[in-house]
C-alpha cells in the first residue's frame, strides 16, 4: 500500500493493497521458510527462513472535504466498525500450508511488487517467490529469499529491520535480510497495508475477504479488503491485536506516530491524535453526482512528516481505457487540496470538480517524498502496450511536473523515492514480459535499468 518517525518515514512507498496476479512459474524455490503455522493459537517468534542464495494547480482547498467545500458527512461517523479486543499478547493464525522446499514460488503474485529505500544505498524488491537487496542503491542486487511465498509488500524501519508479506505469509528480518523469519499472520485475516514505526511497534489492516477490481488491468486497480481490520503490533508482528472502536471497514492505515495515524475506509478518511481509541473525519471524497449509485472509491494513503498525508482515491470501473482516480494532499489533516485526477471518467462522474490531469489514463502507484513532495505514476495502455508516465508534485500539491515515461516499464506496480530527483520504480515491460527496476537521479527525465527478472 507505505508506508516508512524514523529518518526513512516520510519516503517508504504505501501501497496497501496491491494486485495479485499469477506470475509464471519458476524451477528455483530451493529455499522456503520453515516450520508448519496452521491454525489460531497464540503468536509465537516462527522460524528461520533459509539466508541469501545469489549475488547477484489545486482546485480548491477546504478545512474539510476538499474539493466540494463543506465539511465532512457527519453520518460516517466511527464505532460501527471493530470493537472485539483480543488478548494482551494477541493470537495469530496461518491460513496456508507450510512451505515446502522445491515448491513453486508466489502464485499469485507478479515477479516484482514493492519496493522500498531506506537510505541512498539500502533497498529491498519482492515479489513472487524472491527478495532482492542492494546495499549500494541498486547497482547490484543479492537474492535473500527464494521460496514459494507470493510476496506482495515489504516495509524497513531502518537497514536492519524489515517485512515482507503476501498471501498467506508474514517473514521478519533483525539484519538486514540476512535470514528471514516466519511469523504467523493474526486470525482476523490476510495482512495489507503493512507500517512498522519501529522495530517492535506496527499496525496493519486484516481481512479475511480480498477482492479484486476485475474490470482493470492487473497494475491499474487495487484489491479491496472486505470486512477488514485495523491491527496493532508492540512485538515486531510476532503477535498482532486489533484497534478497537475503529471507523467500519478499513482498507488503508499508515502513522506517524503511535498516537498520529490516519485510516483509509470506502470513501473516506479518518485522523486520529490518541493512537487509535478516537477518529474523527478528516476528509470526504467529493460525491459522484454523475453516477449516484457508484460505490465509494478505495482509499490508498501515505503518510509523510508529522502530519502529513498523500491520498489516492481509487474508483472501481474502467471504460474506453481509461479508470476514475483523485489524488488529495494534506500538510496537517485538516486543510486538503485537491491535486489530480483522471479527467476522461472523473469529469463525468464529478464534472464540478476539475483537478489538473493526472500520470495516465489507470492509476499506478504513488511515492510520498515528504508533505509537500510526491511522485505518482500512472499506467496508459490504449497506446500500442502502453507507457508509464510520472509526475511530481510540488508546493504541497500545486505545482505538478510531467517529465516522461519511466524506463521500459509499461505497467508500474511500486515506487520509492527519497528525493525528487531520486527514486526507483518496479514494473512490468509488456512487450519482453520480463518485470524491471528502473531507477532515476534527474526526477525521471533519464531511467537506468538496474534489475530485470522474466
Amino acid at each position: 500500500m507505505p508506508l516508512i518517525a524514523h529518518p526513512s518515514q516520510t519516503n517508504r512507498p504505501r501501497h496497501p493493497a496491491r494486485p495479485r496476479r499469477a506470475a509464471a512459474a519458476s524451477a528455483l524455490a530451493v529455499l522456503a521458510v520453515a516450520g508448519p503455522l496452521v491454525g489460531c493459537a497464540a503468536g509465537s517468534s516462527g522460524s528461520a527462513a533459509a539466508g541469501p542464495t545469489s549475488s547477484g494547480t489545486p482546485a480548491g482547498t477546504s478545512t474539510a472535504a476538499a474539493g466540494s467545500g463543506s465539511a465532512p458527512n457527519s453520518a460516517a461517523s466511527p464505532g460501527t466498525g471493530t470493537t472485539a479486543s483480543d488478548t494482551a499478547s494477541g493470537t495469530a493464525c496461518h491460513q496456508g500450508q507450510p512451505a515446502q522446499s522445491g515448491t513453486t514460488p508466489g502464485g499469485s503474485a507478479p515477479a516484482l511488487a514493492a519496493i522500498q529505500f531506506t537510505d541512498a544505498d539500502h533497498g529491498w524488491i519482492a515479489g513472487a517467490g524472491r527478495i532482492m537487496a542492494t546495499t549500494d542503491g541498486g547497482g547490484t542486487w543479492t537474492r535473500q529469499y527464494d521460496g514459494p511465498a507470493a510476496l506482495d509488500q515489504v516495509d524497513f524501519t531502518d537497514a536492519d529491520h524489515g517485512w515482507a508479506a503476501g498471501a498467506d505469509t508474514l517473514l521478519r528480518t533483525v539484519n538486514g535480510g540476512g535470514t528471514w523469519t516466519a511469523l504467523t499472520e493474526p486470525c482476523q485475516g490476510e495482512l495489507s497495508s503493512i507500517h512498522f514505526l519501529s522495530p517492535d511497534v506496527g499496525y496493519a489492516v486484516a481481512a479475511k475477504t480480498v477482492a479484486n477490481t476485475t474490470s482493470l488491468p492487473a497494475g491499474g486497480p487495487y484489491t479491496l479488503s472486505l470486512n477488514g481490520t485495523l491491527m496493532r503490533t508492540t512485538n515486531g508482528g510476532a503477535t498482532w491485536s486489533p484497534v478497537t472502536s475503529t471507523p467500519a471497514n478499513p482498507q488503508s492505515a499508515c502513522f506517524a506516530s503511535e498516537q498520529d495515524g490516519y485510516l483509509g475506509t470506502p470513501g473516506n478518511i479518518w485522523h486520529t491524535t490518541d493512537g487509535g481509541q478516537h477518529w474523527t473525519l478528516a476528509l470526504s471524497e467529493p460525491k459522484a453526482t454523475g453516477n449516484p449509485d457508484a460505490p465509494a472509491d478505495t482509499a490508498d494513503i501515505e503518510c509523510a512528516g508529522p502530519s502529513g498525508l498523500w491520498a489516492l482515491f481509487l474508483g472501481q470501473g474502467a471504460a474506453t481505457g481509461h479508470a476514475p482516480y483523485l489524488a488529495y494532499a494534506s500538510q496537517n489533516g485538516q486543510t486538503w487540496h485537491g491535486v489530480l485526477e483522471e479527467q476522461f471518467t472523473e469529469s463525468a462522474l464529478r464534472p464540478s470538480l476539475k483537478l489538473p490531469e493526472g500520470p495516465g489514463s489507470y492509476p499506478g502507484p504513488i511515492s510520498a517524498i515528504d508533505p509537500g513532495q510526491a511522485v505518482f505514476v500512472g499506467y496508459t495502455p490504449p497506446l500500442g502496450y502502453g507507457a508509464a508516465p510520472m509526475m511530481l508534485a510540488s508546493d504541497n500539491g500545486a505545482a505538478l511536473t510531467k517529465e516522461g515515461d519511466v524506463g521500459t516499464i509499461n505497467e508500474p506496480m511500486a515506487a520509492a523515492f527519497l528525493s525528487q530527483n531520486q527514486g526507483w520504480v518496479v514494473g512490468e515491460n509488456l512487450r519482453t514480459q520480463a518485470f524491471d527496476v528502473e531507477a532515476t537521479s534527474d526526477a525521471g527525465r533519464t531511467w537506468t535499468t538496474q534489475y530485470t527478472t522474466g
